[in-house]
């Protein structure tokens, strides 16, 4: 794909992590030309962790664009490379200039607010889960929706068309179900929103969702490392939580064996545009 490279020199990585930022990379870039990020555009993103969308969408707004990319973690939140470290390598690139990068801002507790239309674009990709309720996430859109003039989303689509998409899905059930009875929580799944949620909030607050549709990169690695995840910790994770049900515990357990670790694939991502 033109300017991947591009884009990936811009980003912190190491040998090591230098072939998995190429295909994220790759994939984000699929996003934002589903979206149709254009040149010009100021674009809020939320969840922005390491700046992988981040650096993408700083190159697709260009020179006259910008990015104001927001998220709720600490700076020293991450792995292999903290947020600190990420952001501030991508801020000294040659995207940097068009990005502006606010950790520790939690939107929803009113640590900063925009005027109407501020921007024109409001983009939340792979973040969605993160919330602590499906509640809290439609209050996140509600908010997004009177900054921007149309939100680009993204996520994981359980819709699942090949088996051996099973295990990406079985791994993110398994943690949204025991995340459900924690009060505090840094894990990847704590609220698990489908495409379903989103055209009924949609509907319910009488947004149009102008495009939607499903975007696959069969070479994502976040389905090895959901998968990995859940079954090197579910048994730390069951012995923390004294008051989960017996049943309950057994029922996580036999799902989690479910889970392969080879010749696995991730899930689509379904992508949507509301305006």
């Amino acid at each position: 794909m033109k300017n991947l490279e591009k884009i990936v020199s811009c980003m912190l990585r190491d040998a090591a992590s230098d072939d998995i930022q190429l295909v994220q990379t790759e994939h984000r870039m699929k996003l934002a030309e589903f979206w149709q990020i254009k040149e010009g555009e100021h674009v809020l993103e939320v969840g922005c962790g390491q700046g992988d969308t981040t650096a993408v969408l700083a190159h697709y707004v260009g020179t006259s664009g910008s990015v104001h990319a927001i998220d709720i973690a600490s700076p020293d939140y991450g792995a292999p490379f903290t947020l600190a470290q990420s952001t501030t390598h991508l801020k000294q690139s040659e995207l940097g200039s068009r990005i502006e990068f606010q950790l520790e801002t939690d939107i929803l507790r009113g640590d900063i607010t925009f005027e109407a239309n501020t921007f024109d674009v409001a983009v939340i990709s792979y973040a969605s889960w993160y919330f602590s309720t499906k509640s809290e996430f439609l209050e996140m859109l509600t908010t997004l929706k009177k900054w921007a003039k149309r939100i680009c989303f993204a996520e994981w689509n359980p819709q699942i068309s090949d088996s051996r998409q099973q295990s990406h899905l079985l791994a993110v059930l398994v943690q949204a179900q025991y995340e459900a009875f924690k009060s505090e929580t840094k894990s990847n799944v704590r609220t698990f929103i489908t495409p379903a949620d989103i055209q009924e909030m949609a509907q319910e607050q009488d947004w149009r969702i102008t495009s939607e549709g499903d975007i696959w990169t069969k070479e994502m690695q976040d389905a090895r490392w959901e998968a990995s995840f859940v079954t090197q910790n579910i048994a730390e994770e069951i012995a923390k939580q004294e008051a989960l049900p017996t049943k309950f515990k057994e029922l996580l357990l036999t799902q989690t064996k479910l889970i392969q670790l080879d010749d696995l694939l991730p899930m689509s991502s379904y992508c949507c545009v509301i305006s």
